[in-house]
């Protein structure tokens, strides 16, 4: 497993990575560990590094903002990070560590097996946990009180993206559907969320087809799929580059509909890979202009910081200023039942993503998902764009 501390303070906080002693903090000022567990090598190490570069990021700002503020005194933030490599048995190893050797009472984390190895150890150690997958449906809800979903799923991000593309390119034209996704739990939960949002807007599914992530050709699946001719095409929850081969398969054989991809987030590779074929592609939750100054300053600090940005850490770079909120809030990090209940009633309005609030009562038994506006990006004859933003319109039973 790989260490990766940050203790950032001062002007260091603007500049580029920095990592510096405890002797760097005021001596009167209290520590809040934050403790990462994801995949920072793997197929899914994408997702990882982009999950851990928004709390990295977050915790530079608040600390040289003077840290988080409980009973009158400043508490300074500490990232701490191991790589699962994506296992579920990396995930257990890794939290554990953070748990019992590092002390943290707070962990993130990102991709199904990486979770299900995280809440084996967190939920009954008292851990408060922060993850982006949509798998892993079972482990859930109000019987983990302690764990917050912030990613939104198919199924949430699909009531702002489903009816932008109905008035794109016409109901009529969307009357059927196919999924591509990967063949393990996160793969089958995510086509439940999806088939759960085509059967609410009324979309008869062709084809349901499953990748390994070891596969390298997608030409096969994506002949299967389009074999029943579906209106349009869901991959989720599949990461860019595996996107982007399934979208030059599907325009080399002939495929001209639609193909929306609600978990690759990013453009750039989709570009590069599917070239020329990077047409009639729809990237829900994917904010690739940074129009606000508070986009525009975290696009900006993540160049800065990290050499690179992409629209997918900036989508998570909200995680860590909603805890802000909850610690302050309770007035305690010690007692995460009590930060739990406040952070489940943050709202936060000026965030990468926008508006943000935690829902779903109704459908879970708690408030642990996180929703927020939907930009749906683009991509026509090459060009991405971010077309539509929108606060998903979710039911009245969610």
């Amino acid at each position: 497993m790989t260490r990766r501390r940050l203790l950032v303070t001062g002007a260091a906080a603007l500049a580029a990575p920095a990592i510096l002693p405890r002797s760097a903090f005021s001596q009167q000022a209290k520590t809040i560990k934050i403790g990462g567990a994801v995949p920072l090598s793997g197929p899914v190490a994408y997702w990882g590094h982009s999950t851990a570069q928004g709390f990295i990021d977050g915790a530079a700002v608040i600390n040289e903002a003077g840290g988080v503020m409980i009973g009158g005194e400043p508490h300074m933030l500490e990232v701490i990070s191991y790589d699962t490599k994506g296992e579920v048995a990396d995930s257990r190893a890794a939290t554990m560590r953070l748990v019992e050797q590092d002390q943290c009472k707070y962990v993130f984390s990102q991709a199904a097996a990486s979770n299900v190895g995280m809440l084996q150890v967190t939920e009954p150690a008292g851990v408060l946990s922060i993850v982006a997958c949509w798998g892993y449906l079972d482990l859930f809800g109000k019987d983990y009180p302690l764990h917050f979903r912030a990613e939104m799923s198919d199924y949430e991000q699909g009531f702002a993206y489903i009816p932008f593309m109905q008035e794109k390119y016409g109901k009529d034209a969307l009357k059927t559907a196919a999924f591509i996704g990967p063949n393990d739990q996160d793969g089958t939960d995510c086509h439940f969320s999806y088939k759960r949002l085509m059967d609410y807007y009324g979309i008869t599914q062709k084809a349901a087809e499953f990748y390994n992530w070891e596969d390298t050709d997608f030409y096969p699946i994506v002949a299967k799929t389009i074999a029943d001719r579906p209106d349009f095409i869901v991959t989720s929850p599949s990461p860019p580059g595996i996107t982007a081969s399934i979208i030059k398969a599907a325009r080399e054989l002939g495929y001209t509909g639609p193909i929306s991809s609600p978990a690759a987030s990013e453009t750039k590779t989709i570009l590069e890979v599917a070239g020329e074929h990077a047409d009639g592609v729809i990237l829900p939750v994917t904010n690739v202009e940074p129009s606000t100054d508070t986009q525009k300053a975290i696009e900006k600090r993540f160049m800065e910081r990290f050499g690179s940005f992409n629209a997918l850490a900036g989508n998570y770079s909200w995680w860590i200023y909603s805890l802000k909120a909850a610690w302050e809030a309770a007035g305690t990090a010690e007692d995460t039942r009590k930060v739990a209940e406040a952070l489940a009633a943050v709202e936060l309005e000026d965030t990468y993503v926008g508006k943000v609030k935690w829902a779903g009562k109704n459908s879970f038994g708690v408030d642990r998902q996180g929703v927020y506006d939907c930009f749906t990006t683009t991509i026509d004859k090459g060009v991405a764009k971010v077309e539509d933003v929108r606060f998903p319109a979710l039911p009245a039973d969610y």
